[in-house]
């Protein structure tokens, strides 16, 4: 990646390339679209693409690296995340607890998902044929992985990674399922009995 803009305007004309990008792709699919209909898009010469990008992989790249950013801001800490487990394993609020913290991850999964899912599409396909880009869509759901782990070992459970591994495996499916499928049935339900069916898990610990 090029070194970021330093002056205002620069970083508004990226700024304004990518999000030309982001509707170029998401329109005109990856193989139709160029740097220099992304430019076009954006209201600049083609050589101003070129500034700040070295092509139209790059660009998506920055893309993809922002959304992981984003969802970095919104995960819960290692320390959020104990306390939320400590709370969860006191027998007044257990089961209560548990499903709230598997609605919040659902809720956190489904937003990710759910915000410009045409354009979720598009890094999907390409991820496949690009290692750069599948290495950084790869840090986002390390980072759900590893949390959801420090969750599931707080309760000392044998097989710690299977259960883990397991449970966002169904968690992510159900989400999937219902942004890119033609559920009848409402993100709030779905959400909603989908935690109580992730946090049953926990009951007979």
């Amino acid at each position: 990646m090029k070194a970021l803009p330093i002056q205002a305007r620069a970083k508004q004309k990226r700024a304004a390339l990518i999000t030309a990008a982001k509707e170029c792709f998401v329109e005109h699919g990856y193989d139709n679209t160029t740097a220099k209909s992304i430019a076009s898009c954006a209201g600049v010469a083609t050589g101003t693409f070129y500034q700040y990008f070295d092509n139209k992989e790059d660009i998506l790249c920055v893309i993809a690296q922002q959304r992981i950013e984003d969802l970095y801001q919104q995960v819960p800490s290692a320390k959020e995340l104990f306390t939320l487990s400590e709370n969860a394993q006191q027998n007044s609020v257990k089961a209560d607890a548990t499903q709230a913290i598997f609605l919040y991850v659902l809720e956190l999964i489904y937003a990710f998902h759910e915000e410009e899912p045409e354009l979720h599409q598009v890094l999907e396909q390409r991820r496949a044929l690009d290692t750069r880009l599948a290495e950084i869509l790869g840090q986002g759901e390390t980072l759900l992985d590893e949390r959801v782990l420090l969750f599931v070992q707080s309760f000392n459970i044998k097989n710690a990674n299977a259960v883990a591994f397991n449970l966002f495996a169904m968690a992510e499916g159900l989400v999937h399922r219902h942004v890119f499928g033609n559920s009848s049935q409402s993100k709030a339900t779905t959400l909603q009995l989908g935690a109580a069916m992730l946090a049953s898990y926990f009951d007979h610990l």
